[in-house]
C-alpha cells in the first residue's frame, strides 16, 4: 500500500504478488548468488547490509554462513572468519568432512552499535599442502551461497539530539507525521530556508506516502501534541516562534529584536541581531516527542541555519542539540538537555534490558551476603545464649 495513493486495492488470484529475495522480516540475504572466492592465501568479501534510515541494530542480531570449499586443503591451517565493520565475531576451522556443505552462525556481541548500514565481512584463509609447487590460480577455492543471511534486530533511535535528526521525523521509511508552522508571506530567503530543511528529511524518506502538514498559524495544541513540528521564521514572521521563546536554548531579548547571552555563549547585541539557530528541543506540548525550531531576527538569519541542516555531511559535524551560524559561515554546535532520551521510560527499559546479566549477578550477590549475614546473626546468638546457659549453670 505504499506503492498506491488510492484508499483501496482489489487483490485477485491472478495479481502478482512476490515477496523480496533480500528482505524477509529481520533477516537481510548477504548475495542472491553464489559467492566465488579463488586463489590461495587471505582473501575476502564484503555484503552490505542497509537498514531503514530511523532504525539502528539493537541486541539479538547474528550472522548465518552457508558455504562450501575445495578438499585439497591443509585443513590444520585453512579456516573462515565473520566480521561486522571492524567487531570480529568468530572463526570456524575448515574439515575435509564438510567441504561440500559447511554452515556458520556466530552472534553479535551484546551491546555492539552498527547503525542502519554496516558491513559483513567473510574472510577465508586457504591454504594447500603444495601451494609452493601449484600453478592453478582457481585452486583453492570456496563459496559463500544465497542461503548466508543476517538476522538484524533492530529499534527506532530513542536520542532526542542532532545525531538523530532528521530521522526521528521519520518512520517507516517515510514522513512521520510532521506539522511545519511557517511564515504565512515568504520571501527568498524563506523559500530557500524551505528548500534547506526538507532536503535533508526528503533525502531519508524512501516513499511519499507519509504526512505533512503546513500552517500558516499556530495549530491547535492537541495537533501540536500529536504531530512532529518544526517551526520556522521570526519573531515578526511566525508568532508562534514568541510564544516558543520560554523553551527555547536561545532565546531573544524582551524586544526580540535579537538572540541574547546564555550560560554556552556571550553573544553582544548587535551580533545577536545578524545570527541564526536551529534548535532540537522537547516539545512543550508532548515531552514524548521533539520539535526543531529553525529561527533568527531575519529571514537571512533564518536561512543561514538551515545551511547547516540541509545535507547529511553537514548534520554530522553536530551531536548536541543547537546550532548557531552568523553572516561569516562561522557555525558552533552546543549541547543543553542532559537527559537526551526521546521517551524516558523506553531508554529506562532498554538500559535494564542491556544490563540484565549485571542485575542478575548483583541481585544473586545480595541475596549470597543476605544469607551469610542471617547466618552469621544466628550463629553469634545461638554461641551467645550457650555461653548464657554455662553461667546459669555455674
Amino acid at each position: 500500500m505504499n506503492e498506491v495513493n488510492r484508499s483501496t486495492e482489489t487483490v485477485t488470484k491472478n495479481t502478482a504478488t512476490f515477496s523480496s529475495s533480500l528482505h524477509d522480516d529481520d533477516y537481510y540475504h548477504l548475495t542472491t548468488k553464489t559467492d566465488q572466492i579463488l586463489g590461495a592465501g587471505h582473501r575476502e568479501s564484503s555484503y552490505l547490509i542497509s537498514l531503514p534510515n530511523d532504525r539502528s541494530n539493537a541486541d539479538g542480531s547474528q550472522v548465518t554462513l552457508h558455504f562450501r570449499y575445495s578438499k585439497n586443503l591443509n585443513f590444520k591451517r585453512s579456516l573462515v572468519t565473520v566480521a561486522v565493520n571492524n567487531t570480529t565475531l568468530g572463526s570456524k576451522k575448515l574439515t575435509a568432512v564438510n567441504a561440500n556443505n559447511d554452515a556458520l552462525t556466530l552472534k553479535v556481541p551484546k551491546g555492539t552499535s552498527l547503525g542502519n548500514s554496516f558491513v559483513v565481512r567473510v574472510a577465508f584463509d586457504l591454504e594447500m599442502n603444495d601451494q609452493s609447487s601449484s600453478d592453478n590460480s582457481q585452486t583453492p577455492w570456496a563459496e559463500v551461497n544465497s542461503q548466508s543471511k543476517m538476522l538484524v534486530k533492530s529499534q527506532r533511535s530513542n536520542d532526542l539530539l542532532l545525531t538523530n535528526y532528521p530521522t526521528l521525523f521519520i518512520k517507516n521509511e517515510t514522513y512521520n507525521n510532521i506539522a511545519a508552522i511557517i511564515p504565512a508571506k515568504l520571501t527568498t530567503d524563506d523559500f530557500k530556508t524551505l528548500t534547506n530543511v526538507f532536503n535533508l528529511i526528503g533525502s531519508f524518506a524512501k516513499s511519499n506516502t507519509g504526512s505533512i502538514q503546513f500552517y500558516t498559524k499556530q495549530p491547535h495544541k492537541q495537533t501540536l501534541a500529536n504531530k512532529n513540528v518544526i517551526v520556522i521564521g521570526t519573531p515578526e514572521n511566525n508568532t508562534m516562534i514568541k510564544k516558543l521563546n520560554p523553551h527555547l536554548y536561545f532565546q531573544y531579548n524582551h524586544a526580540f529584536t535579537g538572540f541574547k547571552s546564555n550560560e554556552k555563549l556571550s553573544i553582544e547585541k548587535a551580533y545577536g541581531k545578524t545570527i541564526g539557530t536551529a534548535q532540537l528541543l522537547r516539545s512543550p506540548y508532548n515531552d514524548k516527542r521533539g520539535m526543531m525550531v529553525v529561527t533568527g531576527a531575519s529571514s537571512q538569519g533564518v536561512y543561514l541555519a538551515s545551511t547547516q541542516i540541509n545535507f547529511q555531511k553537514n548534520i554530522q559535524q553536530y551531536t548536541g542539540d543547537a546550532i548557531v551560524v552568523d553572516p561569516n559561515n562561522a557555525h558552533y554546535g552546543y549541547r543543553f538537555k542532559k537527559n537526551k532520551a526521546i521517551d524516558k521510560t523506553l531508554a529506562t527499559k532498554r538500559t535494564f534490558s542491556q544490563h540484565s546479566q549485571l542485575i542478575i549477578y548483583l541481585g544473586v550477590a545480595v541475596i549470597v551476603l543476605l544469607l551469610v549475614g542471617m547466618a552469621t546473626f544466628f550463629t553469634l546468638r545461638k554461641q551467645g545464649l550457650l555461653e548464657k546457659r554455662r553461667t546459669d549453670d555455674k
